[in-house]
């Protein structure tokens, strides 16, 4: 299964498999012994979420792939960049206590290592898995509101110390954590996380790199869902 937030997202990618692909029904493609599944969520946790337990109902997935554009807090990653997420954290589910904001387990209505977490982090371990994964490794922060303020974006990054910044890893890792099912997350870098300025983004030019980089992993999908 594919999932992404957007239909822009991989829009090329399901374009190439539209025309290399049979389309065997509704959002499922076919060609040998591979069946793709196209998962479009919505965007934010809670479509997310909802989007991905209606899909691997439907269908029963092998294997989850989840791909999307983030925004990047560490400068050493390049526009365009692609990366694999290791792990999530949850980066605005808590309370404000005056000037401080204090997360869900810091307030103790969760404990960090309920499972699926892992003090606090939702970690994908790659267990059984045959994709060669030949992507940096990186930690995000999943959050409902994107950082766009510099009081914001400091606390977040001094708080939790991620690399990328996006609105809907924590629910994909939650939900494939959780299901047991061997997943993979890949994103590529569209922004740095600063005060919005859309100018400075190559959401275009990201897009691409990532839609490119599922073509040419599909041979590799194969190994995943015949296993």
């Amino acid at each position: 299964m594919v999932a992404s937030a957007t239909d822009f997202e991989i829009d090329i990618f399901r374009n190439h498999i539209q025309k290399h692909f049979e389309q065997v029904r509704e959002h499922v493609y076919c060609k040998e012994n591979v069946e793709i599944y196209i998962c479009i969520t919505g965007i934010g946790m809670m479509q997310s979420t909802f989007g991905l337990m209606e899909s691997i109902q439907e269908f029963n997935p092998h294997f989850c792939l989840q791909v999307g554009v983030a925004g990047a807090f560490s400068r050493e990653l390049k526009l365009g960049q692609l990366v694999i997420v290791q792990s999530e954290l949850l980066g605005d589910f808590g309370v404000e206590d005056n000037e401080r904001f204090l997360d869900i387990f810091e307030i103790g209505l969760m404990k960090v290592s309920e499972r699926p977490f892992n003090n606090k982090q939702l970690i994908n371990t790659f267990q059984d898995f045959p994709l060669r994964l030949n992507l940096p490794f990186v930690s995000s922060l999943t959050v409902n509101t994107g950082s766009g303020r510099e009081s914001t974006i400091t606390r977040r990054e001094e708080h939790y110390g991620c690399e990328i910044e996006s609105m809907e890893g924590a629910s994909f890792h939650y939900v494939c954590l959780k299901k047991k099912i061997p997943f993979l997350q890949v994103r590529s870098i569209s922004n740095y996380v600063e005060p919005r300025d859309k100018s400075k983004w190559k959401m275009q030019e990201s897009i691409q790199t990532l839609n490119d980089w599922m073509i040419g992993n599909i041979p590799m999908v194969k190994r995943i869902t015949t296993g």
